[in-house]
This record gives structure tokens, sequence and C-alpha cells, in this order.
């Protein structure tokens, strides 16, 4: 998500689009306001405290799931998601080195799925059965892996060329980006690709039928478009200013940050519709790392403020800490 440091990670899933609009690429606009849409700011050291977080995720070494506490070996864990009963975690080193992939089963057991992982990006697809990796071994290309979330056994594997980018998988299916192609389906199986759009992508999810893209770069006056995944062209959500980095878990909301947000993580987020519709926003007197749904109407913000930091609780305008505030460290340098 951002390149902050992570108080928790924690498992969601993404989410539904619902209202298009017309024909081509026309879009409810980025200004639309709900009149009572409150702004939040946040600041940890001035919340209460609420409940702990009631969602599988890491805290420190741990998998916490509901009460039961798995201590996972190195110092940095972050939670893929759930495969079945089991969860799959992420674990390396303070330094990121001696990666490794790893299934929790519902008895606190551990199955290594990939025992080096520090150089591979590695994401877990919707259903939970399979995990992909991405090498990047050239300019020229990269290699694409599929194993089982279950055994870690190896799947499929392919070579792209350039720097794809993983948006989901589910089932046979991987969904892939790169800046030459833009989106395009890889069926496992068969072999088969196939072009969704030229646009180059942000996010998806292929169970709910979204799709973020960009008419251009960012950096170059491109603007964000949400649209369904099986009708690229027909646009819910058209923002120049915000891009989506969250869809609830029912898909009827999302999160949005600046669309040029880059380094430590943005200092406001958006709590939105899925047709954009504004219903809250957040502003840190620092600024956010990661954030996820605890459900469908309440995000779960990795907050840092001025002199405190916690995972604040916010549904709507009612925020609370869902973790104990500890001191903000000052940023290097």
């Amino acid at each position: 998500m951002h390149a902050a440091r992570r108080t928790t990670t924690v498992l969601a899933t993404a989410a539904l689009a619902t209202t298009l609009l017309g024909g081509g690429l026309l879009a409810t606009p980025a200004g639309a306001w709900s009149a009572a849409a409150p702004r939040v700011d946040l600041e940890p050291a001035a919340l209460t405290r609420g409940p702990d977080i009631a969602v599988p995720h890491v805290e420190g070494d741990d998998l916490v799931v509901g009460e039961r506490r798995t201590d996972l070996p190195g110092a940095r864990a972050r939670l893929l998601g759930a495969s079945g009963d089991a969860h799959v975690v992420s674990t390396s080193r303070q330094d990121g080195r001696r990666g490794r992939v790893l299934r929790v089963g519902a008895d606190g057991s551990l199955t290594t799925l990939v025992a080096e992982s520090t150089d591979i990006d590695v994401q877990l697809s919707e259903d939970g059965s399979r995990l992909v990796t991405t090498s990047y071994e050239s300019r020229r290309a990269s290699t694409i892996g599929v194993l089982s979330a279950t055994t870690g056994e190896q799947l499929a594997s392919r070579a792209f060329a350039g720097y794809p980018a993983v948006l989901s998988a589910k089932g046979g299916r991987v969904l892939l980006s790169t800046e030459r192609r833009g989106v395009f389906w890889w069926s496992t199986g068969s072999g088969r690709l196939r072009t969704v759009t030229l646009r180059t992508a942000g996010l998806a999810n292929i169970t709910h039928d979204l799709l973020t893209t960009y008419t251009d770069d960012p950096y170059q006056d491109g603007c964000t478009l949400l649209t369904r995944l099986s009708r690229p062209n027909r646009v819910i959500w058209r923002s120049c200013t915000d891009r989506v980095d969250a869809f609830s878990p029912d898909g009827t909301r999302i999160a949005t940050v600046d669309i040029l947000s880059d380094g430590i993580g943005p200092g406001r987020v958006t709590h939105r519709e899925v047709d954009g519709t504004r219903l809250a926003t957040y502003e840190s007197t620092g600024w956010f790392g990661a954030f996820s749904w605890e459900s469908p109407s309440t995000l779960l913000l990795d907050t840092y403020g001025r002199r405190k930091s916690a995972v604040v609780r916010c549904t709507l305008a009612a925020c609370e800490n869902a973790t104990d505030p500890v001191r903000t460290e000052p940023l290097p340098g």
C-alpha cells in the first residue's frame, strides 16, 4: 500500500461496484459530497481507547485470530489473507532478508509454502487457494509463478516482458497489468492471454467486478477511473485529484487518498460510497500508514500523529483507538 511503517496489518477483502452511468467514460464527478459528510482530525493522543481489533491481524510478530495468538518466526510479519480455516503470512528479519511465506493452521501449526521470498512479491488469490509470486529477474522479463496455498506446490509459471504487476487472482486466472499491454488476463491452464483494457491499472477485485485504471500518468495530469472489470468503459467514478486505495468488504464503499500520495503515507484519507460520494474525510496531524476495513462501514487506519501513533477505528465521524497509543518515532533525517 504505502511505504510507511505499519503498526498492524489487517485482513480485508475487496468490493462490489453497483451504479454505472450511461455509455462511454461518464461517471459521478469527484466532488460529489454528502451534505452531512464530516471532516475529522485524528490524533491518537486525544482519542479514547475502544475495543481491540476484531478481524485477524498481525501484532508485532504474532498472528492474532480472535483469542488465539500464534508466534511467528522472524521480526516482521504481514498477513496475506485467509485460506480456508487457515491464514497465510509472510515473515522476514527486521532488515527484510530471510523472507518466507507460511500457512498458519487453525491449530497454530506452521507450514512453509515459500522457503525464500526475500526478492519476490507474493500475493494470495481472492479465493485463498493460490499464491502468486513475481520475480523481477531483468529489465526485459519477469516471471509470474502460481503455487498451491495449501502445499506450496508450483502449479504454473510464465515469463512476461517488462515489469508486470499482479492485480489479483482467482481460480485458474491471474489479472496482470503492464505499461505497454495494459490490463490482461492470464489463464494458467490454457496459457491464453486476453486484454481487458490498454489503460494502466491501479487496483482490481475479480469477485466483485471492480477495476481502477488511469487515463494517463498521474504526474502528467492523468485521472483515476473506477469501472467494472467486465466492462472497463463503463465508469462508476472519475477523479483527477484522488485514487482508490481500498475497497470495502461488501463493495459499497471505497477509501481514497491524494492521487500523487507517495513516500511515508498520505495525510488525508476519504471514506466514500462506491460512486465517489464523500461520507467522511480523515486528516492526520502526521500521516497515515496502512489502512483497511474492519467491517463494510468501519475503517482501521494506522495513524501517526504528532505525539502518538495507534490503529484508529472510524465509523464515519465516530473514531477511537483500537490499539494502545505509542510514541510516534521521528522520521529519519
